[in-house]
């Protein structure tokens, strides 16, 4: 059966490794003892250990305020080594035990009236298919900023959590260990035979649980993973939320993520619906992107289909 998802990919295979984006230090934890899990194949290493990272962008129509925003996402898919005790990057000084993750970066971007919003996720997690190290998200609009990390911890995860809001607050806390949204994206491009299915806990994304300022706990879920010729589909049912979620992408390895929409409740009193944000990829091409900071690589910005 024919792919009915339109795709446009730059060219060959695509990677990262040790990007030079600096990363800063945080204080040290106490991460899980976990188990080897399953080496990579040689089909994955050659994909992903080229010195490269794989960038899509994304038509992104969003769901705010009970109405949809036209905007653009992006996804940066890249491999690294993370210190597994800090849990930052490791950039090659000592020999402190660190584990190679798949890390994703996605940042949305759209626009409510005047003003606009900007938020970005960041999730890394071991390529032998290990849980997922961390996560950080944040968002900024013109009213204000939040942001929230989770740190694996033998006994689960543990969070921080910096909001302007009131009922936010400046809050620490722990989870016990599940499964995090914020992490299928990246399970999808390790091995999506391996994706959760069935009713299963999961904590919602980061960025989800700020924007609807929701309490950080897992929720039950039905996982369900099919596939239609060259496209698969993994989706989830928050039925405690009314909130589902699918993410399409290519059956075949390297696994491209072809869009996502997220159907819920969105608005409030007179503007409150059920709305659909969605998101098409438009544009994909592998770069060594922490390079390419001249005003004249603005011409790789084009490439991908973004505004300058």
């Amino acid at each position: 059966m024919k792919r009915t998802w339109p795709l446009a990919i730059g060219v060959g295979a695509i990677t990262v490794l040790l990007a030079t984006c600096s990363a800063g230090h945080s204080k040290t934890h106490s991460p899980e003892k976990k188990s080897l899990g399953v080496a990579p194949s040689a089909e994955f290493n050659a994909y992903w250990h080229q010195g490269k990272a794989e960038l899509g962008h994304y038509a992104l129509t969003q769901a705010r305020y009970g109405e949809l925003r036209n905007g653009n996402a992006v996804l940066v898919f890249v491999t690294e080594d993370v210190l597994d005790s800090a849990q930052v990057k490791y950039e090659g000084q000592g020999d402190a035990p660190h584990t190679s993750v798949l890390k994703l970066n996605r940042i949305d971007r759209f626009v409510t009236g005047i003003y606009d919003y900007s938020l970005m996720t960041s999730t890394f997690s071991p390529v032998d298919g290990a849980p997922p190290m961390k996560v950080s998200c944040s968002t900024q609009d013109w009213c204000g900023q939040m942001f929230m990390q989770l740190n694996r911890q033998a006994d689960g995860y543990r969070y921080e959590l910096r909001s302007y809001f009131q009922a936010d607050g400046d809050k620490n806390g722990t989870i016990d260990h599940t499964t995090l949204e914020d992490d299928i994206m990246n399970q999808i491009r390790i091995d999506p035979t391996k994706l959760p299915t069935g009713t299963v806990d999961m904590l919602p994304t980061l960025s989800y649980l700020r924007l609807m300022h929701k309490p950080v706990q897992p929720m039950k879920v039905d996982a369900a993973l099919t596939a239609q010729g060259d496209t698969s589909t993994y989706s989830m049912r928050f039925t405690s939320l009314d909130r589902t979620v699918s993410v399409h992408f290519g059956t075949a390895f390297p696994h491209v993520i072809f869009g996502w929409e997220e159907t819920r409740p969105d608005g409030f009193g007179e503007k409150a619906h059920t709305l659909t944000t969605t998101a098409r990829l438009k544009k994909q091409v592998m770069e060594p992107y922490w390079g390419q900071h001249a005003v004249a690589d603005s011409t790789y910005r084009r490439a991908l289909g973004l505004p300058e």
